[in-house]
């Protein structure tokens, strides 16, 4: 689906250690963002794909369902157990969780992203820590009718606090805008 409706697929992927379970924390700019996820979980991770989705979101996409997603209802009592079943998914070396840990989407253009504490939460709930991996989407026109999907990855090896977290996505974010800005095609 996704070649279908980039004009190109330009990926910069860390690498990334198969044996231990994937937590993917990407930014959130689109309804394409789950879809690329599962595209990296699939192609380059070998991974069983799970992404996090807010509840009336999925609600609205239950066919999402099929394809790994689980829904949180943030401020509810049910997100205990959002958080309990995504620490289960990332004790199995095999699966990948897909979080957007603003908690929603976000213009492209954002620069300073904050994190809700359901990632410090579900990491704390995980018997051993699994890869934290960072992933940047950004998409660019160009000359072209239809965008360049452009896939950046990063391995992330600091404290799992939210705010450690925070503070690292923003500066890979941030050095992925840059990067974008001397690379134009």
């Amino acid at each position: 689906m996704l070649k279908r409706h980039f004009s190109g697929i330009v990926t910069e992927l860390d690498d990334c250690p198969t044996d231990k379970p994937v937590l993917l924390i990407a930014n959130h700019f689109s309804w394409w963002d789950g879809f690329i996820g599962n595209y990296l979980s699939y192609k380059y991770l070998k991974k069983k794909f799970h992404v996090m989705m807010l509840r009336e979101q999925l609600e609205k996409r239950m066919f999402l369902n099929k394809a790994g997603a689980f829904s949180v209802e943030k401020s509810s009592r049910s997100a205990v157990e959002s958080i309990l079943y995504s620490a289960e998914i990332l004790s199995q070396k095999e699966n990948l969780l897909l979080m957007f840990p603003q908690g929603k989407i976000e213009s492209l253009y954002h620069k300073d992203f904050r994190f809700a504490k359901g990632v410090e939460k579900i990491l704390a709930k995980c018997d051993s820590p699994p890869e934290v991996l960072f992933n940047i989407n950004l998409v660019d026109y160009f000359s072209r009718v239809s965008p360049t999907l452009f896939i950046r990855t990063l391995s992330y090896q600091g404290d799992l606090l939210a705010k450690p977290l925070e503070e690292a996505f923003n500066r890979f974010h941030s050095d992925c805008i840059s990067l974008q800005n001397e690379n134009l095609i």
